[in-house]
């Protein structure tokens, strides 16, 4: 509510401040969240700005029940972020009104966890996840000085009860400060050790930036890979900050893993007892062997999801890749995981130096035409339609349901037309 008040009387005094849409996230947890969102619409509407009440709806999970709801908010707002941005817009930002506060009680939960440089820089002012740029422009403002802003400005709020619920981790940090600050580790100390830690995690960035560039090499479709005599000759840190940002980055995920299990894997590598090794973490699998290291993709126990997309459409695919489908596409297509096999069926041969495993997750369009040429229920063979022999080059030369996979020269099925375009998040791609 805070924010609200400051972009308002802001966007008053200084005619150049950007348009703002305002969302308010109904999680559907609290039977008066309804009533609050309601509060916060009559609000914007007489400050004369755009609103809209975001529903989290479908079933919630009965344990990590905070975790989940922050995910689907960020999700939720991340979408209508992009709904809401102008065609051609320049710049757009989703702008939270995380305080220092927060950003003591982050720093406080990640040490708790054992968190590395990277939990313990906390939350910076500016970021990205995903696609959506975050903003947090009261990251330096406690809250205590939001709600004495908010009393001199005559203006009402609501406290959420869940906040003072003690059954919820961050709460039982939040009370910890009291005690904390007594002996001088307040808010302010423990903020000003959270910047100090991202000042030296944007130094080692620097480091890693260049190692990714100089050695590590990434295919269109998805996986990466590098020299396994890379990890032995950097520094430990820059290794496990190596790691996690390929593991992050090829999941598609948010948070890297946690650092004892990123030790666990770089010690396992860089053992000269297990020259091939095979690992899973993070929502990846990590595979050396031949004297180079794979991460790629992992499938899962549930499989990746499925993505359908009509013409003029554009989704996101396993939080990795943003398609599109053109306007004058033929028809409707469907987004999945290629498969096991899937680059044998189709009669393409992996690139060289790259196992064929590390493209089974890769994302694959294929045309919705007759069900009956679905790839998830055709056996090797049978679709006379899809070649049976490799193409060594990574061209398909005969026609198949599959329209693109990232990398691969593909000859659409006869009679279908139109435009694909493959974007992986934090990289281009086209298709």
């Amino acid at each position: 509510m805070a924010l609200l008040h400051l972009f308002d009387r802001w966007r008053r005094a200084c005619p150049a401040a950007p348009e703002a849409v305002v969302f308010t996230v109904d999680h559907g947890l609290r039977a008066e969240a309804a009533q609050e969102a309601a509060m916060v619409a009559a609000l914007c509407a007489a400050m004369g700005l755009p609103h809209h009440t975001l529903h989290w709806r479908g079933a919630k999970p009965e344990a990590g029940i905070q975790d989940a709801a922050r995910t689907a908010r960020y999700a939720l707002m991340a979408q209508a972020l992009a709904a809401a941005t102008p065609a051609g817009a320049e710049k757009c930002g989703l702008v939270l009104a995380h305080t220092r506060d927060d950003q003591a009680e982050t720093f406080l939960d990640r040490l708790a966890r054992g968190s590395g440089v990277y939990g313990l820089s906390a939350m910076a002012r500016e970021s990205r996840r995903a696609d959506t740029v975050l903003l947090r422009p009261l990251l330096d403002v406690s809250r205590a000085r939001l709600r004495a802003t908010l009393d001199v400005l005559g203006a009402t709020w609501v406290d959420d009860p869940s906040n003072e619920d003690p059954k919820y981790r961050r709460v039982r940090m939040r009370r910890l400060l009291p005690v904390l600050e007594a002996q001088g580790l307040g808010p302010e100390r423990l903020a000003a050790t959270a910047h100090s830690m991202a000042r030296a995690a944007e130094a080692l960035d620097g480091w890693v930036d260049r190692v990714v560039e100089a050695h590590v090499v990434h295919h269109p479709a998805g996986p990466c890979r590098f020299p396994s005599a890379l990890l032995e000759d950097l520094p430990q840190e820059i290794a496990l900050r190596l790691l996690a940002r390929l593991l992050r980055d090829t999941a598609g995920a948010v948070h890297v893993p946690r650092l004892a299990r990123l030790e666990a894997v770089l010690a396992g590598l860089r053992s000269p007892a297990s020259p091939c090794l095979r690992r899973t973490l993070g929502g990846c699998v990590i595979a050396s062997r031949g004297g180079q290291v794979v991460i790629h993709r992992e499938r899962g126990r549930q499989g990746l999801c499925e993505l359908d997309l009509e013409p003029g459409e554009t989704g996101l695919w396993d939080d990795r890749f943003a398609v599109t489908l053109g306007k004058d596409a033929a028809g409707p297509v469907r987004v999945q995981a290629l498969g096991e096999g899937g680059l044998k069926r189709i009669g393409l041969a992996p690139p060289e130096g790259w196992p064929r495993t590390a493209f089974a997750t890769a994302p694959a369009v294929l045309a919705r035409v007759d069900p009956s040429h679905d790839m998830r229920d055709r056996e090797p063979g049978v679709d006379d339609r899809v070649p049976e022999t490799a193409h060594p080059e990574g061209k398909c030369t005969g026609a198949t349901e599959i329209l693109a996979v990232p990398g691969f020269e593909i000859e659409p099925a006869t009679g279908w037309r139109g435009c694909i375009s493959m974007r992986r998040l934090g990289r281009g791609v086209s298709a």
